[in-house]
């Protein structure tokens, strides 16, 4: 097929895979995008995108999945819903390879860089260790593994890549309230530790070109180059917000920062080099000025 007839399908049509069909959509692809809910079906219709109701928890379907050159898992954990991270993340994933009804090219799969633990500030890359030490962390592992055990089995031929995300911050979604600025409220972790982030639509360009490159690595870290610290970025959060210097926390009861530390890069530098927003602050200032004050900030 060519790239003006791709099929894809995409499981997690949220924050980020929502942007990704759109894309997708615009490049004249035909895009399945998996929802538990009917009303965001009716938004994915309209977007022209093709609904396919599944609680990928609770999977069922009365006919089977679409054939698609493309799959894209990008399932975040919904701590409003009943569903343990496990049901989704690990029976859910399992469930939708065996259920592919034809080995697709490629099977792209959102990881964290939270797979890496904390490193006590040190770098870490591709070939760093993973040694999680957070439940979202550890699943992430568990389903990067079963995912490729999985798709061995079933569909030797289907290329897996991970993409272990940075945490994604952009419009609407700038990591903390600006009210928890305005009223000073102690913003958790330690302000010298390192905040491994990526904008949204770098996020994106990150998919399309390991969606549509002819070769790419098992395993990419997307993150920006220009990694700051928790200090910089809600500092710069709240000249934006002319907020109050921000607030951090003491330690926890447990004796250990939120978050961790580490700083996270890729040894694959030609990615990012595609990156509008290689520059955290720059990313910021773009993100604060797109974000619609009547839209709840999205803090997932």
């Amino acid at each position: 097929m060519t790239d003006n007839h791709r099929s894809n399908l995409i499981a997690g049509c949220g924050y980020l895979g929502f942007r990704v069909a759109r894309v997708w959509v615009s490049e004249g692809c035909s895009v399945t995008a998996v929802t538990r809910d009917n009303n965001r079906a009716g938004e994915f219709h309209d977007a022209q995108l093709n609904p396919l109701l599944l609680n990928l928890a609770k999977p069922s379907l009365r006919q089977p999945l679409p054939s698609v050159n493309t799959v894209l898992w990008a399932v975040g954990f919904d701590r409003t819903a009943p569903d343990s991270r496990e049901q989704v993340w690990l029976h859910g994933l399992k469930w939708l390879v065996q259920n592919l009804s034809v080995a697709p090219h490629r099977f792209i799969y959102v990881s964290s860089t939270s797979v890496y633990g904390d490193t006590n500030g040190t770098h870490v890359d591709e070939t760093t260790l993973p040694a999680p030490s957070s439940e979202g962390g550890q699943c992430c592992l568990q389903a990067e593994q079963l995912l490729r055990y999985e798709c061995s089995k079933r569909f030797p031929d289907t290329h897996v890549v991970t993409l272990r995300m940075a945490g994604i911050y952009g419009p609407n979604r700038l990591l903390r309230r600006i009210d928890d600025l305005q009223n000073r409220t102690p913003l958790p972790g330690d302000p010298a530790h390192f905040l491994n982030l990526i904008h949204v639509d770098d996020a994106v360009r990150a998919i399309q070109q390991v969606a549509t490159a002819t070769s790419v690595p098992d395993v990419i870290n997307v993150v920006n180059s220009n990694t700051i610290t928790r200090r910089q970025y809600y500092g710069r959060l709240a000249e934006l917000a002319s907020a109050p210097k921000p607030v951090f926390g003491s330690i926890n009861a447990s004796g250990r920062q939120r978050g961790g530390n580490k700083r996270v890069v890729s040894l694959h530098s030609h990615h990012a080099s595609k990156f509008q927003f290689n520059d955290v602050l720059h990313g910021l200032d773009h993100a604060f000025r797109s974000t619609d004050e009547h839209t709840p900030i999205d803090l997932r």
